[in-house]
C-alpha cells in the first residue's frame, strides 16, 4: 500500500473514532454549531451538511507541528463524514487540498458506512483558506471534489460553501513549523497547469548536485543539475555535456507510464533559475522546451512556462 493510501486508511479510521466519541458536554445546535460559537458546514452536491456529532467541539488534535486532523460527522439523514489532514501549515492563507505530507496544504476525505471519496491527488483538487489560526482556534473556509476511494460508492463528491471554526487543542508543547517544512513544485505544461501532490529536493555539496522531483496523479516532473556551486544563486542552461543539466517529465496514469518528455532529445532547450539559496530553503524558476523520448508513447513536444520551485532543505 502506498504512503498517501495508508495515510488516508488511517484518516478515516480516525474519522470513525472521533465522530463516535461526541462532544465535551457542549450542546449542539441544526448548524452545526456547540456552545453557539464552534461549527463546521457545507455543502454536498449542494445539499447542507453539517457537523452535529459535536467532534468540532471535542477538539482537533495536534502532535507535530503544522499537522492538523479535522473531522466532523453528521448523524441522520446522509450520515457524512468530512475529513481534513492538512500538513505544513504555517499560519493563515489559502492552501491546495490534493497534496500529501510534503507539500503545505493537504488532503480532504467524505465517508459513510459504505465507503469513502478523496480528493484525487492532482496537486489542485480544491483549496481550503485559513482566516485565524491561534494556538487554541481555527477558523477556515474550503471547497473541493473527491473521487471514490474506498467501499461501494461511486460517482464524484463536490463540496462548496465549507466554512469551519474549531478549537485546536495540541497534544503537549508543539514547536513552531520549521523553516524548511514543505515543499512546492507548479508550471504550465503545453498551457495546462501543473500543481505536484508531493515535491522533494536535494543538494550535495560533492559535485554541486541539485535535483527536484514533483508528482502527482498523471505527471511526473525532474530537474537535475550538476555544477551548482555552494553559492548557489544563478541561471542554468541545460545541456547534454558537461555540468549535465536536464528536465524531464514522465506522463503516467496511477502506476502506468504512458510516455516521457526529456530535454536531452534533440531540439529541446531551457533554463533553470535559481534565485535563492539559504541554509533552510532553496527557491528558483524554470522553463523550457521538451522533446519526446522516441518508443516512449509520446510525440511532439513538451512546453514548459512558469515553472517555480520551492524546496525545503533537510
Amino acid at each position: 500500500m502506498s504512503q498517501s493510501k495508508l495515510l488516508s486508511c488511517t484518516v478515516i479510521a480516525l474519522a470513525a473514532t472521533i465522530g463516535s466519541c461526541g462532544g465535551d458536554g457542549g450542546s449542539t445546535g441544526p448548524n452545526g454549531q456547540t456552545n453557539g460559537e464552534f461549527r463546521f458546514r457545507a455543502k454536498i452536491d449542494g445539499a447542507d451538511w453539517a457537523s452535529t456529532a459535536g467532534s468540532e467541539r471535542a477538539g482537533v488534535p495536534i502532535t507535530l507541528p503544522g499537522v492538523f486532523a479535522i473531522t466532523g460527522t453528521q448523524l441522520g439523514g446522509a450520515g457524512y463524514t468530512v475529513v481534513f489532514q492538512l500538513y505544513n501549515i504555517a499560519g493563515p492563507g489559502t492552501y491546495p487540498l490534493g497534496v500529501g505530507v510534503s507539500v503545505p496544504g493537504g488532503s480532504a476525505l467524505i465517508s459513510t458506512i459504505a465507503g469513502g471519496w478523496r480528493t484525487p491527488q492532482t496537486g489542485a483538487d480544491g483549496s481550503i483558506t485559513i482566516t485565524t489560526l491561534t494556538a487554541s482556534r481555527m477558523e477556515a473556509t474550503f471547497n473541493f471534489t473527491a473521487v471514490p476511494f474506498t467501499g461501494s460508492v461511486t460517482g464524484t463528491k463536490t463540496v462548496t460553501d465549507g466554512s469551519l471554526v474549531v478549537e485546536l487543542k495540541p497534544t503537549g508543547t508543539i514547536a513552531p513549523l520549521p523553516e524548511n517544512a514543505g515543499s512546492k513544485l507548479s508550471a504550465t505544461l503545453n498551457g495546462a497547469a501543473y500543481n505536484a501532490a508531493e515535491a522533494t529536493g536535494t543538494y550535495l555539496a560533492s559535485g554541486g548536485i541539485f535535483t527536484v522531483v514533483g508528482n502527482n496523479d498523471t505527471r511526473s516532473l525532474a530537474i537535475s543539475l550538476t555544477g551548482v556551486p555552494a553559492t548557489g544563486v544563478g541561471t542554468y542552461a541545460l545541456s547534454n555535456g558537461s555540468p549535465a543539466r536536464s528536465i524531464g517529465l514522465t506522463i503516467v496514469n496511477g502506476a502506468q507510464v504512458i510516455g516521457t518528455y526529456h530535454s536531452n532529445m534533440a531540439g529541446s532547450n531551457g533554463t533553470v533559475t535559481i534565485t535563492s539559496f539559504t541554509a533552510s530553503r532553496i527557491k528558483g524558476t524554470f522553463s523550457g522546451v521538451l522533446g519526446a523520448v522516441a518508443g516512449s508513447g509520446v510525440t511532439g513536444t513538451m512546453s514548459i512556462t512558469n515553472g517555480v520551485f520551492d524546496i525545503g532543505r533537510r
